[in-house]
């Protein structure tokens, strides 16, 4: 089972849980979720965001520690809660992407033996379409 990490936006251009349903996860398969607005990207600003960075890292150890989870699945997108920090909402859609990578690594370090996956959304109006920023 996979847990997957990702903002809760429910605007239509965003709506990574339709997304990530269709494109990610594979028919029938079970997964957990954590959903917050913002997602994981509390984990790559900790100074600014320190409440919730240190609620995301307390529900991925009891996520990992209860439920052992065969992979966990960070999903990044042009997430509009940058905007809550003035000092980050000029970042760019680079910045952001550099964001859950940097995130992935540092969960890397804090779980060994625990395997990740990130990806950030560059759907279009066309497709649905995720950068696998797991290199």
């Amino acid at each position: 089972m996979r847990l997957f990490i990702y903002c809760s936006d429910p605007r239509e251009e965003a709506d990574l849980e339709n997304k990530i349903n269709k494109s990610l996860i594979l028919p029938g398969e079970k997964v957990m979720r954590i959903t917050t607005f913002g997602g994981p990207i509390f984990l790559a600003h900790p100074i600014v965001f320190r409440s919730q960075a240190n609620t995301m890292l307390d529900q991925i150890r009891f996520a990992i520690e209860k439920f052992k989870p065969e992979k966990i699945v960070l999903v990044g997108h042009n997430c509009g809660f940058y905007q809550e920090d003035v000092s980050l909402s000029k970042l760019s859609v680079e910045d952001k992407k550099r964001d859950i990578f940097r995130i992935r690594k540092m969960l890397d370090s804090r779980h060994s033996g625990q395997a990740f996956k990130a990806y950030f959304d560059i759907s279009n109006e066309q497709s649905t379409k995720f950068e696998n920023l797991s290199a």
